[in-house]
């Protein structure tokens, strides 16, 4: 290639074209700014809109099995009733009568205190004490963090009877996760 390019380093004439606006001399192989007035077709040109491809790696969830779901729920039971107890004792309210049943005043703060246990931690760490010791987390389907909405909906639908037994009969996808559209993932 022949051209008004003139390398300043030996001289040479002949060049090879990196960019718009950068050549490298066939001589020397010194790289210089040249405009040879070469411009890339439009339907050519490198723009930051990506349409086909992308360059962001996504992160793959593993769905939790349900042997650890089922550790997750009896933990978080546990722990649950413990809170329940705790209530009970703090504001002198009998929760277990002598015989071993709970009281209409139990199951009230039962009902309270489930809810709100499931809220608080699903929605500020995506995960009960259950799940923080089996390793799990609570997020969107959509693999993004559970919302506000999806929280207090999956909490709330903790509460549907026979609720707890859905997950067997629909493969491990139990009410509370289908309603709000969430998932629980290996963490």
């Amino acid at each position: 290639m022949s051209s008004t390019f003139i390398c300043s380093h030996c001289g040479g004439t002949d060049y090879e074209q990196y960019t718009q606006t950068q050549v490298r001399c066939n001589h020397c192989k010194t790289v210089a700014n040249f405009d040879t007035g070469f411009r890339v077709l439009p339907e050519f040109e490198i723009t930051k809109e990506i349409k086909g491809l992308s360059t962001e790696s996504t992160p793959t969830y593993v769905s939790a099995p349900l042997g650890k779901r089922a550790v997750n729920y009896l933990i978080d039971v546990i722990v649950a009733s413990f809170i329940i107890l705790f209530i009970g004792t703090v504001l002198k309210i009998e929760i277990i009568t002598a015989k071993g049943e709970m009281t209409n005043a139990g199951i009230f703060i039962m009902f309270i205190t489930i809810p709100i246990y499931y809220f608080i931690l699903e929605f500020l760490f995506g995960k009960t004490i259950g799940k923080v010791i089996t390793r799990t987390k609570v997020i969107s389907s959509d693999g993004t963090r559970a919302t506000f909405i999806q929280c207090t909906i999956r909490s709330l639908s903790r509460l549907i009877p026979f609720e707890q037994f859905s997950g067997l009969l629909l493969k491990g996808n139990f009410w509370h996760d289908s309603i709000p559209k969430t998932v629980v993932v290996e963490d």
